[in-house]
């Protein structure tokens, strides 16, 4: 048996919280496809809808355009019109909401009142919360949506406005609007998870509610076992996976929940220092000094098969802020990439993608609409993957709140390669354009540069991802600190553990007031 049709390493060698076998998993691309198989599955809630999130807008429309009922008004479709609805006709369901109690930072980003708009309309069984327990500068970033505990979606998709997109992704489509503005092209992708899967998030979520609130919930409570419940084949999917191993895996950041984990780094740590052929990364950000180390070791090890390494990113960071912050550390995370995979004689390609309707061109172009990349996800070999709400950044690994949900082939188990090939190339094919789909994603090797080729001749809507590789400014240094994602890792934890153990022992303190 050669070394690329081995297994993996075992699961929990490799970074697991739960692993869970035999379960029939789905695949949803961008947000069109998760907000309607959400929406499906809450109209069949019994007995709870439960969402652990980084942001949720109460007015984010979950169905859209053509997939209204005839003459119905989008309006009746927004988040908190439909949750609230549900609730008051079923007298044993129960929402519960948790959200990340935002950094100062986002203020701006997030709807006004948030709060008091999720309290004030709804029913006494509708529960919205904020979770502040992540010491700064840390966030609760997990992205979870659970339904009668029978079926739960995680991955990189907020409930929340401008992320809405369908596969298409034009350049301009009216749909794509938030409160009356149009927004770019956003590409998200989520995981469906029944059964046992969905069971342990109900777990999560039951942990993380209890940290925030002090409330103890009954899991089991929140779990419909009741026959003729929620059926997960019910809810539409992009792509069926088959039945094989699933394990989910965390960070949990000093002093976000009850022990902290760093899972998710181990999982990628693991998992491209086993790749033999072809590494395929969507990503928001590339930071991540383990990720970057664990790629650099591959790169160079002379003693393994040719690897090519694949990495969409959005073409620019989103804000000011995140200029300052990602911008420089990326460039040298990527910059440094490019200098061994050329010096080992590898293929390394960073891309961005360009929206359908952008001209056809080699490089890039002031003109050219970018497709935002919110996703987070890595395949390897076709026999790994894993997807969810972590981003390759230091801060994800260590001090936000984080879910990934993965997928293995254990040896000789065809089925569920062939699966996982078919999602990269429904993937690749989504960024790169349908018409060179058979010609070019054939093969894993030599992939980046037949891909090089295509973009050479304005075949495809990817464009080579440019970086300044300057050094950052005095001014990204500061922000980058207050930020947090570039300190050292073991120097985040000291800090989180000296925050905690400050707010302790200001709270043992006798008080000098009366």
């Amino acid at each position: 048996m050669t070394r690329s049709d081995q297994p993996f390493p075992p699961i929990p060698e490799a970074g697991a919280w739960r692993i869970h076998p035999d379960v029939s998993s789905g695949l949803l691309v961008d947000a069109h496809d998760y907000y309607v198989a959400f929406y499906e599955a809450a109209q069949r809630a019994r007995r709870s809808v439960l969402l652990l999130g980084w942001q949720f807008d109460s007015d984010v429309e979950l169905v859209r355009g053509e997939d209204l009922p005839p003459g119905a008004n989008g309006r009746d479709f927004r988040l908190l019109r439909t949750l609230d609805r549900l609730c008051r006709e079923r007298p044993d369901l129960e929402v519960r909401i948790l959200a990340w109690d935002h950094s100062v930072v986002f203020a701006l980003e997030r709807e006004i009142l948030q709060k008091v708009v999720f309290d004030v309309v709804t029913c006494d069984r509708f529960h919205f919360k904020y979770d502040a327990t992540v010491p700064s500068p840390g966030s609760h970033h997990q992205k979870v949506a659970i339904v009668d505990g029978r079926v739960a979606f995680t991955g990189s998709a907020d409930l929340c406005q401008s992320r809405w997109d369908a596969s298409t992704h034009l350049a301009h489509d009216p749909r794509r609007s938030a409160r009356g503005e149009l927004y770019a092209p956003y590409h998200e992708v989520q995981m469906l998870l029944p059964g046992a899967p969905a069971e342990s998030l109900v777990e999560l979520f039951v942990e993380r509610w209890a940290h925030a609130t002090g409330e103890a919930l009954d899991a089991e409570a929140l779990i419909d076992r009741r026959a003729g419940g929620l059926d997960p084949r019910h809810v539409p999917t992009t792509l069926r996976m088959p039945r094989t191993k699933v394990a989910l895996s965390r960070t949990v950041p000093v002093g976000g929940g009850p022990e902290p984990s760093r899972e998710i780094r181990d999982l990628y740590v693991s998992a491209i220092r086993e790749a033999e052929r072809l590494v395929y990364i969507e990503t928001q950000y590339l930071t991540s000094a383990a990720v970057r180390d664990a790629l650099v070791a591959r790169l160079r090890d002379a003693t393994r098969p040719a690897l090519d390494v694949i990495i969409v990113l959005p073409r620019r960071p989103s804000s000011l802020k995140e200029e300052l912050t990602i911008g420089p550390a990326q460039a040298e995370v990527i910059d440094a990439l490019r200098a061994v995979a050329r010096e080992a004689g590898q293929g390394l390609g960073v891309y961005n993608v360009a929206a359908a309707e952008s001209s056809e061109r080699s490089e890039a172009d002031e003109d050219d609409v970018f497709v935002y990349i919110h996703s987070k996800l890595m395949i390897v070999d076709d026999r790994f993957f894993t997807v969810g709400s972590a981003n390759l950044t230091n801060r994800s690994m260590t001090i936000d709140s984080e879910v990934n949900v993965s997928l293995f082939a254990d040896d000789g188990d065809g089925e569920v390669r062939g699966a996982i090939e078919r999602a990269r190339k429904r993937l690749m094919s989504e960024h790169l354009g349908e018409l060179v789909e058979q010609h070019l994603l054939g093969s894993p090797e030599g992939l980046v540069a037949r891909i090089d080729r295509a973009i050479a001749r304005g075949l495809v809507k990817f464009r080579h991802h440019g970086t300044t590789g300057e050094p950052p400014s005095a001014l990204a240094k500061v922000v980058k600190e207050l930020a947090g994602d570039y300190l050292d890792p073991e120097d985040a934890s000291r800090r989180q553990v000296a925050t905690i153990e400050r707010r302790r022992s200001s709270a043992d303190e006798p008080s000098s007031t009366s």
